[in-house]
């Protein structure tokens, strides 16, 4: 397809230089560059013609150029947030006229909080009373991030994504946060308008567990002119989910002409394990467009798209499970009588090894990395004059994207796993990887009507979101169904759905008095329509066929007689990895939200004053609830060039309609051991009585940010923002209650759960958290030598704690079902009140995401070269086991076999990216760079070295010793899985280095040229 494109664009090409020639023989040229006051070129700023339709923006060197017919013109150049400049122009017939122009930044910018970028790392409007990053074009376009959460991660430090492996749906839509917090408290905004949600909802081992956000890769990256990052609580301007900020990304608009882009880019890595292993994986191919077309009275459409191919990535290492082919999924079976356990281990491992090498078994059997995926979305934004006064516009997007990601292996011998043939053998005569495949698509549409009246500007607009996630299971089985010559390997698991519809009509007014006061008025309306859908799978991806599955026979050890052969065990239920959703998770949801706000803004001199008020309420059938939001700003000039700002925020979060009515039967690994586990929803009779879970309750908000903001000499500017949110009634997924545990084991038989269910979480407004954070901004920018050189230092410190006692209620806190409380011999780690939101879980919020994070980027623009050099450095982050390995029995010894080494910290590492940039004229760019060019990975996962062949012959024993040296295998001691997950992915991924190269063509440009 890359091949098909790049011919398409070589033949247009030529045939518009042909047409140009001649249609433009007889036309003058002007040309020229346009610079912000310290001479750094301003890209993207627009530059017309005026009373003419003739118009253009200006290239990542600022430079513009015009074809037009003799004549006198008055040269328009403008960007936002630089005063606007003109200039008379006499063009002769084949003649060229430069004029360059200089934009001096305006003193100020108004009511307007987000706008856009004054320069390209020009990281925050100075004169906002809260903090706002703007990302432009040119930065997020520089890099080979291919996607906007990956760039963000990169250029905005409050910002903090990561690729998850192993997770079913969220290895293709990444969980972003800001500030620390959730995905779901984040609103997304596009072109000011609130975005739809996924139909994904967190529900495995990764941050952002529990939540639900909104899918940004959905958005081709060519189809952005800026992203504008409000690090501040908006809910009382925007609603639900603002709580830790909002993020706007804003779609081009008055580009005009034609630019393509190619990139291509692969893993170039050695990976650190075995004494380092070379790999080359994840060849990533990308094609975008945008095209656009604009006139003077305001009309313009421009449509970008974009085709992204990436293959997965594998960083995982070899399974040290003791049995492949013989035991029971890899635990040791009883022996003879007469032979000594050890000894009778030891030669089932003989056994076992040396059957996988008859059978060439590769123990590297699972992908830990990046999923497979290939992403194609287009874009349409545009606006349509009726007055001088009135317009429509709309805006449409569309993608879908094609995932592949596999789950955990199925061994030879986990036979309760296994489907079977007719004549009772394993179909898969060697274990499987099943997969999972996703269709994941996205629509959108905006449409409104702006106009002003009597003074007043009324924006009405409704705004129409769906996201579709379909699964289909591969390479798989249903071990439960009858043995038969015709297994079923392919699933159709079901899908999710999420629509959502958004009705605004918003209302402002400036108001202009007497010594440099202003008052501005903003109010409106919002009705929203929310609906959630879980549809059921195929029969045979759900149902249980109630097939008993028998092992192998183990052969006689030695000496004895007698083939031993392990009893019959109950199969699993459903397609292996995930099974379907079955009739009872089935839903149809709805939900309707009215909302009105008012927001006023009070200018007095060097002092800006700000309030806002929003009222929410939620209906749903049998339910309601609402949220209210109040918000307060300030900012005081001090002087022309520093300030001092603050604000004070209450928000909500409502319950997302996926966290109340999600519901669904999984496979997961705890402790390297699958168990098919129940994710109830809010209403689940079990949820309700067993657990006395009520009704999940909206979370609120008390938030303040306070900082200075600043500028000195002609280009250094500086922000320092500190911020404290305290967060009430947070609506997190539960720790899996386990029916190992004697007392969860209890509450399952007593309330008839399925008997195929191992484990059990639910959602609940369990916890209260604090986040205390600062963020640092400082940009500068000088002529040096022929071009110009531009730093950027960004860094954010993030810490959240929970804080007070976990939310319970009675029925937790019975004293049944905390035995621990009051008998010393039971494990207190069984007791509810302690699982319910446990060790593991608590890290995922506290500690799960970098602590701190540091952007210095460095640019140096020449005429023919641009070099650009980024190092970020992404804080330590700590992840704790879901029991205390710590814990003590009265004798002294340990409760829980577990590896002290499973708490466990990883440092801070630092990556660096570079890009070359070679400017062959205007219109045409060649690019190659590196993502990690040093290579750098995480600190490698913990694992336990008690899971090694010369100690897993023995039976484990109690020990008093801090080491644990008690001996004997088991999966569960560490969080590698059995020795296969190597890295973590809560910073900044394990893929390593990434090589690549972008071509840029330009099209308008190139025919502009004489």
């Amino acid at each position: 397809m890359i091949k098909e494109l790049s011919r398409f664009a070589l033949r247009l090409i030529i045939t518009m230089l042909i047409f140009t020639q001649v249609a433009f023989s007889q036309t003058g040229t002007i040309k020229g560059t346009v610079n912000d006051a310290s001479g750094t070129p301003l890209s993207s700023a627009s530059v017309t013609l005026a009373g003419k339709k003739a118009g253009t923006t200006t290239d990542a060197n600022g430079g513009y150029q015009l074809k037009v017919p003799p004549g006198a013109y008055t040269v328009v150049v403008s960007f936002v947030g630089q005063t606007p400049q003109n200039a008379q122009v006499q063009v002769e017939a084949g003649a060229i006229v430069v004029k360059d122009f200089s934009l001096k930044e305006m003193a100020d910018l108004g009511g307007i909080m987000v706008v856009g970028s004054r320069s390209r790392l020009q990281r925050s409007k100075l004169s906002s009373p809260v903090p706002v990053d703007i990302i432009n074009t040119r930065e997020i376009k520089s890099f080979a991030q291919t996607d906007v959460t990956q760039l963000l991660t990169y250029v905005a430090p409050s910002f903090q994504s990561a690729r998850q492996t192993i997770s079913d749906g969220t290895d293709h839509i990444d969980p972003a946060g800001l500030r620390g917090l959730g995905p779901d408290q984040t609103l997304v905004l596009l072109n000011g308008k609130r975005r739809h949600n996924t139909a994904l909802v967190n529900i495995n081992g990764t941050v952002g567990r529990g939540s639900v956000g909104t899918d940004l890769n959905a958005i081709p990256v060519a189809a952005i002119e800026r992203i504008e990052v409000l690090r501040d609580g908006a809910a009382a301007q925007y609603g639900s989910d603002a709580i830790a900020g909002v993020i706007n990304i804003v779609l081009k608009k008055n580009y005009q002409g034609f630019n393509i882009s190619a990139m291509t880019g692969e893993n170039f890595t050695k990976m650190p394990y075995d004494g380092g292993i070379k790999i080359n994986d994840g060849l990533t191919h990308q094609v975008d467009f945008s095209a656009g077309l604009a006139n003077k009275k305001g009309a313009f459409i421009n449509v970008s798209g974009q085709f992204l191919s990436r293959d997965r990535s594998n960083r995982s290492g070899n399974d040290n499970i003791p049995l492949l082919y013989y035991g029971n999924g890899g635990a040791f079976p009883a022996g003879p009588a007469t032979v000594n356990a050890g000894d009778y281990r030891r030669y089932l491992i003989d056994l076992d090894k040396a059957f996988a090498a008859q059978r060439g078994y590769n123990r590297h059997n699972i992908v830990a990395g990046n999923s497979a995926s290939v992403n194609t979305g287009i874009f349409v934004n545009a606006a349509l004059p009726v007055s001088a006064k009135a317009s429509f516009y709309l805006t449409a997007g569309g993608s879908h994207r094609n995932g592949d990601a596999s789950g955990f292996s199925r061994n030879p011998n986990s036979m309760s796993q296994q489907p079977v043939l007719s004549d009772g053998t394993r179909y898969y005569s060697d274990g499987f990887l099943p997969e999972i495949h996703t269709k994941i698509d996205d629509i959108s549409l905006i449409t409104g009507f702006k106009t002003n009246a009597a003074g007043w500007d009324f924006d009405l607009s409704n705004t129409i979101g769906q996201n579709t996630i379909k699964y289909n299971i591969q390479n798989t089985g249903n071990a439960s169904l009858p043995a038969t010559s015709n297994v079923q390997t392919s699933f159709d698991a079901g899908s999710l759905l999420f629509l959502q519809n958004t009705v605004n009509a918003d209302f402002s007014r400036g108001f202009s008095f007497a010594d440099k006061h202003s008052l501005n008025i903003a109010f409106g309306g919002e009705y929203r329509h929310e609906n959630f859908q879980i549809k059921q799978g195929e029969l045979n991806s759900y149902t249980n066929g109630g097939r008993m599955a028998n092992f192998d026979s183990i052969p006689p050890y030695p000496g004895t007689t007698g083939y031993t052969r392990l009893a019959s065990v109950a199969t699993a239920s459903g397609s292996q990895v995930f099974p379907g959703f079955q009739p009872t998770d089935a839903v149809n949801v709805q939900r309707n939200v009215i909302a009105g706000y008012i927001d006023l803004e009070y200018t007095l001199g060097k002092l800006l004053l700000g309030a806002a008020g929003r009222y929410e309420v939620y209906k749903e059938t049998g339910f309601s609830n609402t949220g209210t939001g109040l918000k307060i700003t300030a900012k005081y000039d001090i002087t022309p060039n520093f300030g001092i700002r603050a604000s004070a925020n209450t928000g909500f979060r409502a319950p997302s309609l996926h966290q109340r009515y999600f519901q669904n039967t999984s496979t997961q690994f705890v402790g390297g051991i699958p168990l098919q586990s129940l994710t109830a929803n809010n209403s689940n009779p079990i949820v309700r009585n067993a657990f006395g879970i009520s009704e999940l309750k909206p979370e609120t908000s008390n938030s303040y940010t306070a900082g200075i903001v600043g500028k000195a000499g002609k280009s250094f500017t500086f922000t320092v923002d500190g911020y404290f949110i305290h967060i009430d009634n947070r609506i997190v997924l539960s720790t899996a209650f386990n029916k190992s545990n004697p007392v969860a084991a209890a509450i399952f038989t007593a309330n008839n759960v399925d008997a195929s269910i191992n484990a059990l979480q639910f959602w609940t407004n369990a916890i209260n958290t604090e986040t205390k954070g600062l963020d640092v901004v400082l940009t500068n920018r000088w002529k040096f030598g022929k071009g110009t050189f531009v730093t950027s230092l960004a860094t954010n410190f993030n810490k959240t704690n929970v804080v007070g006692n976990i939310n319970t209620n009675s029925a937790i806190d019975a004293a049944v079902n905390n035995p621990g409380k009051t008998d010393n011999s039971k494990n207190p780690g069984n007791d509810l009140s302690n699982i319910l939101f446990d060790r593991q879980q608590r890290s995922r919020v506290e500690s799960g995401a970098p602590e701190n994070k540091i952007n210095l980027t460095l640019s140096y623009g020449l005429p023919k070269w641009d070099f650009l050099v980024r190092a970020v450095r992404f804080g330590e982050t700590k992840a704790l086991n879901n029991i205390d390995p710590t814990a003590k029995k009265q004798d002294g010894t340990y409760w829980n076999d577990v590896g002290f080494g499973t708490d466990q910290t990883f440092r801070a590492k630092i990556t660096t990216d570079v890009v070359v940039t070679y400017k062959f004229f205007p219109g045409l760019s060649f690019a190659v760079g590196a993502n990690n060019v040093f290579d750098t990975y995480p600190d490698r996962i913990f694992i336990d070295p008690r899971n090694s062949a010369q100690l897993v012959y023995f039976t484990p024993v109690a020990s008093t010793d801090p080491n644990k040296t008690g001996g004997g295998y088991a999966a569960g001691r560490d969080a590698s899985n059995r020795g296969r997950f190597l890295f973590t992915s809560s910073q900044f991924g394990f893929n390593g280095r990434f090589l690549f190269a972008r071509l840029n063509v330009d099209i308008g440009q190139l025919i502009s040229r004489k």
